[in-house]
């Protein structure tokens, strides 16, 4: 016979057997255990999964400075075109992807999605023109584009608000920037038959299907179902989750949860930003190596100096977003001041003569790390500030959609005529790092409105704990309509 108190808990839950709910909610060590296995189970998969996507698909870049442009017989604007044409695949699987993402198990989803990639990104090297690589780009497009999507809904599904920024900064494409200018730089160095930049893929997709085919099997669906917790444990786990006040898990689509996401002005100030992020995202990952290449660099070396931007943004997220953890609500301050080293990076490389002043210029590519920073934090943000099964996924698609069309139209910018300079796609980063900015401000305002609002109409948010897992795991209520939810910034 459950207690009363277990009764506010998941049914997956209450299955397994009767256990002291209080002990559990009020146990420190138990909160940490658990937080331990789930960050060593679940951030480890989602933290290999999303390297393996980026470095797969960082690897065109690496690709074009090891030959692909010249066996493939690219000319004018059809490689930047590679880059435009992944996300016009990407963008057409995104509607479907809302609807199964909000109904399958997300993490044979992921492995299923994962898998097909890797399968797919092995036949780049069997293509020999631009027909061939572009419907390649189309399809990796296609099998992308419920990751992004899936991985906000994990982050909601497995860890509090207050520890999600962190998390995203540790999975969201460092790691990929760091190795793959390194693992390119070694493969440069095999003598087979095949061309170096046919190996790149091959061995980035070989690898990726292992870790699809793990993953679909291994990666849980939420606490409740995860075969590496125990009976208490999950019950912990749930806890977390009910403290978020972001909803009951409900596989149903709900239309009205859509509507009210779109009405909400965060909304399209997020759609705002992501779409200028990701103008700037698509030309540092097409055509960073690209640009670094003629500052007189040999392909070997220019593979090596690619790696310390990834770097400049792996410790700038971590650090920015570890202060998260231990200074509530300084998101959005950190989202604006981290826009504007990216920006003077910007700056240097337009301005600064790259024949004369070499480092110099290469230091302005490394400060273009930071565009990164804003990009994890408003991931985090959009996480945090949603509750309900169906606005979650809403809010998650949509944000992979603006991010699909930002990298659509951020490679048009790079015109070849302009290479290796690429005056326009700079003039293009600069302008969108000033939006980014602004965007952070914009948000800032808008919820620091709308909790005194609420504050004002219905009183202080109240913390008691019984209160939040009664609404948060009985009414299932939106951010909207739950009225002692209050935005973080």
């Amino acid at each position: 016979m459950s207690s009363p108190e277990q009764e506010k808990f998941p049914a997956e839950v209450d299955a397994e057997t009767t256990v002291n709910t209080a002990a559990v909610m009020t146990d420190e060590s138990l909160d940490r255990r658990v937080l331990f296995k789930i960050d060593s189970i679940v951030l480890t998969m989602v933290t290999l999964v999303a390297t393996l996507e980026f470095l797969d698909k960082n690897g065109l870049a690496y690709a074009a400075v090891f030959g692909l442009r010249t066996d493939t017989k690219l000319v004018g604007q059809q490689y930047s075109w590679l880059g435009s044409i992944f996300y016009f695949g990407y963008l057409g699987a995104l509607l479907p992807c809302l609807y199964l993402v909000n109904v399958v198990h997300t993490g044979r989803f992921i492995g299923a999605l994962t898998t097909l990639w890797g399968i797919t990104i092995m036949c780049m090297a069997a293509c020999h023109n631009f027909a061939g690589l572009a419907t390649v780009r189309f399809f990796l497009g296609i099998f992308e584009s419920g990751i992004l999507p899936c991985f906000m809904v994990l982050q909601a599904k497995w860890w509090r608000r207050s520890e999600q920024a962190l998390r995203t900064a540790l999975w969201y494409n460092t790691f990929a920037g760091i190795f793959g200018g390194i693992l390119s730089f070694a493969i440069g160095h095999i003598n087979g038959k095949l061309a170096v930049w046919k190996y790149i893929f091959l061995i980035y997709g070989s690898v990726t299907i292992l870790v699809g085919v793990i993953v679909f099997i291994a990666l849980p669906d939420s606490p409740a179902t995860a075969w590496f917790l125990k009976s208490d444990e999950k019950l912990r786990g749930a806890a977390r989750l009910a403290e978020n006040q972001q909803g009951q898990e409900r596989k149903k689509f709900d239309l009205s949860q859509c509507l009210e996401a779109a009405k909400d002005p965060k909304y399209w100030v997020v759609i705002l930003f992501v779409v200028a992020q990701s103008i700037t995202n698509a030309g540092i990952t097409n055509f960073n190596p690209l640009i670094i290449s003629g500052f007189g660099y040999s392909q070997s070396k220019t593979t090596l100096m690619a790696t310390p931007q990834a770097a400049v943004a792996f410790v700038a997220q971590v650090v920015l977003s570890s202060i998260v953890l231990f200074v509530p609500n300084i998101r959005c301050l950190l989202w604006m001041l981290s826009c504007l080293p990216a920006l003077a990076g910007a700056i240097m490389v337009h301005t600064i003569d790259r024949v004369a002043h070499r480092h110099a210029a290469l230091t302005g590519v490394y400060l273009m790390g930071f565009y990164n920073v804003p990009w994890v934090l408003c991931l985090s943000l959009v996480t945090s500030n949603n509750a309900g099964t169906t606005k979650k996924t809403f809010a998650s698609v949509s944000v992979a959609t603006a991010y699909a069309v930002g990298n659509i139209i951020g490679p048009q910018f790079f015109r070849s005529s302009q290479a290796p300079t690429y005056h326009l796609g700079i003039y293009a980063m600069m302008a969108c790092f000033a939006i980014m900015c602004a965007c952070g401000g914009m948000y800032w305002a808008l919820v620091i409105y709308e909790n005194s609002r609420r504050d004002r109409l219905y009183g202080k948010s109240s913390q008691d704990t019984q209160q939040i897992i009664d609404e948060a795991y009985s009414t299932g209520d939106t951010d909207g309509k739950n009225h002692n939810f209050r935005y973080s910034f």
